[in-house]
């Protein structure tokens, strides 16, 4: 499945050199608030992969106060692109910026979030006050609570899901096994009206005897300074195809608790991610219905008129269900106490902003659920993810407007962060403004492009494209870029053209797009394959820069033909601002090459326009 992406702007850090080798920080990097003041935001930056001789660095995060440092909590995610976790602390007015510095070292570690786990359960607290619980364990359904006979009890048996979820004063927020839904589980995921070679499965009411959902196995278990929590992967399983009792969805929940809040603050904020796969050889169909998808159940302390629901658009319990909303609050009060949980849509997921599913009677008990299937039907289809993202805010008191919206801000449109980063050490240098000498024109042939008097490279149009005597496969590169200024009557594709061309296989895209909607076509897109995240073009005239990890795609010998086995992946920086996080290629892209397992060079197009290019250089990553 696809490694855990982000809606961060944000900058790479290429980190090829070792602490010996290279003076000062490794990377400054600078957050800035934008339009929204930013509280205790939690912020990631994507590292580059790290070349042989220093893996396995330690990495020290330093805030810049003036003349000083000082030293803050920092955490790095491993995965195919390492990721620099870190709170940003305090205040940061709207408008207003802070700088940092990367350097060797020790990180900083005060409060832990921890994750620890036995043969039952999986606890995750922050310092020592328990915020959730995950049953990894089957939870056998308790007898006599409910009108099931005992027959059909071990039906009700199940793993995961999420209980108790704790507030910060300690109370319990969630419910299980409840007499009126023996069926409901605390917080939990599966889908209701669903149909597999043309047969219902419904794997919330196991009641039906068709389908359920189970743990598998943990893919991973967090304790640190930033964040804490779990990656585990779970089955959801028709027990009537043709093949018998059936897998049929691969899901995997990431759940991250920040260390943030706490109980003299009085919140939790915690990220949930669940990516599912359909497995099998046929695709899941979702029904049109009222319920299924993410759920939450609370505690049946909640009921009738000491609770309620109040979402984005002012809903509440007499009007909320079946609208949409990207966010839903859902409080209630014990012994005078009043908490709840507002869950966030993040602004990517299926049909955002969601419909939702909420219990609208009197004297009810809270019951949440997300519901894309309320929309329509759809269908998951085998080989495909698909990815749903929430945020939750577990407070005390009633909803603040204003605080929910503060945090929907910094998930929804978080803050900007960018990086500046030294060419490193031991970099092979492609162009340095002095000679074509690591380059070839077409065929093998004489460069016939110009050198200008800044010491920059610049395509003289129908000389023909160039190419790097050196071929690549995994790598870190930094180019430099500039686009003419063109006469207004030139349009699309005609305004300042060229490319980089990985491998002459995948087209990353040079073009002036300065202020236009990002498209597959347009600068930073990876040419008619996806757009850039965001455009952040500058004007004709002006130099730019692209930053690129690459991996290559991976083959296998098979019977004397080499076979795909992974696709290539590709994370883009352009001026700065994180466009593509780690996203596969499935194919070559526009006029490039064949995909094949020989590495081939990079090429520099000349596709008619006078494109300037400058300091190019390059770090093979073993």
């Amino acid at each position: 499945m696809k490694a855990r992406g982000s809606a961060l702007v944000i900058m790479m850090v290429l980190l090829v050199c070792g602490a010996s080798a290279c003076a000062g920080p490794l990377a400054t990097i600078t957050v800035e608030a934008g339009a929204h003041a930013r509280i205790d935001t939690p912020v990631s930056v994507p590292l580059a992969s790290v070349p042989q001789a220093v893996a396995g660095q330690a990495l020290s995060l330093q805030e810049v106060r003036g003349s000083s440092r000082v030293t803050v909590p920092a955490q790095v995610e491993p995965g195919p692109t390492p990721r620099l976790h870190w709170i940003l602390s305090g205040t940061l007015p709207a408008g207003q910026k802070r700088t940092y510095e990367l350097v060797a070292g020790e990180a900083r570690t005060d409060r832990q979030v921890k994750a620890v786990k036995d043969e039952k359960n999986l606890v995750v607290s922050v310092g020592d006050a328990k915020v959730m619980q995950y049953h990894h364990a089957m939870w056998p359904a308790p007898k006599g609570v409910a009108k099931v006979p005992d027959a059909k009890l071990p039906l009700y048996d199940h793993s995961a899901f999420i209980h108790p979820l704790w507030s910060p004063r300690g109370t319990v927020l969630t419910d299980i096994n409840p007499p009126d839904h023996l069926h409901h589980l605390g917080i939990w995921m599966p889908w209701t009206l669903t149909s597999y070679e043309g047969k219902k499965v419904d794997f919330w009411n196991v009641g039906d005897a068709t389908g359920t959902v189970r743990f598998s196995k943990y893919l991973s278990a967090t304790t640190g300074a930033v964040y804490g929590g779990f990656q585990a992967e779970q089955d959801h399983v028709a027990f009537k195809t043709s093949k018998g009792e059936q897998t049929i969805l691969k899901e995997v929940w990431d759940v991250r608790v920040y260390n943030v809040g706490g109980s003299q603050k009085g919140y939790w904020l915690v990220d949930f991610q669940s990516t599912q796969r359909c497995v099998a050889d046929q695709p899941l169909i979702q029904e049109e219905y009222r319920y299924g998808g993410f759920g939450f159940r609370a505690t049946r302390q909640w009921k009738g008129a000491n609770c309620d629901y109040l979402t984005s658009e002012g809903k509440t319990r007499k009007d909320g269900h079946g609208t949409r909303a990207r966010w839903c609050d859902n409080y209630g009060t014990i012994d005078g106490q009043t908490e709840g949980v507002t869950f966030y849509s993040h602004p990517k997921n299926f049909q955002h902003p969601e419909p939702m599913r909420l219990w609208p009677g009197a004297n009810e008990h809270i019951f949440f659920n997300f519901c894309p299937s309320q929309a329509g039907r759809w269908e998951m289809k085998p080989g495909e993810d698909h990815v749903f993202r929430y945020r939750w805010f577990v407070h005390d008191g009633k909803p603040d407007v204003a605080e929910i919206e503060r945090i929907w801000n910094d998930y929804a449109n978080p803050p900007q962060v960018t990086v500046k980063s030294a060419r490193p050490e031991g970099a092979i240098v492609l162009f340095d403004g002095k000679d074509f000498s690591q380059w070839e024109g077409p065929k093998g042939g004489a460069v016939a492009w110009k050198i200008t008097d800044d010491g920059a490279m610049q395509i003289v149009p129908k000389s023909g494209s160039i190419t790097t005597k050196r071929n690549v496969e995994d790598f870190i590169l930094h180019a430099e870029f500039k686009t003419p200024q063109m006469p207004p009557e030139v349009k699309g594709q005609g305004r300042g053209n060229s490319g980089i061309y990985i491998q002459q296989r995948y087209e990353l895209q040079i073009l002036d797009s300065y202020g236009l909607p990002p498209k597959n076509n347009e600068c930073g897109s990876i040419y008619t394959f996806r757009a850039p995240d965001q455009n952040v073009c500058k004007k004709p005239g002006e130099w730019q820069t692209y930053d690129i990890l690459f991996r290559a795609a991976r083959f296998a010998d098979e019977g004397g033909k080499p076979v795909k086995k992974q696709n290539a992946r590709i994370t883009v920086f352009h001026n700065g601002v994180l466009i593509h996080d780690n996203v596969e290629i499935p194919n070559k892209t526009g006029a490039g090459r064949p995909e094949g397992p020989q590495p081939r060079p990079i090429l520099l197009q000349d596709h008619g326009n006078e494109v300037a290019f400058r300091n190019i250089w390059l770090v093979p990553l073993d």
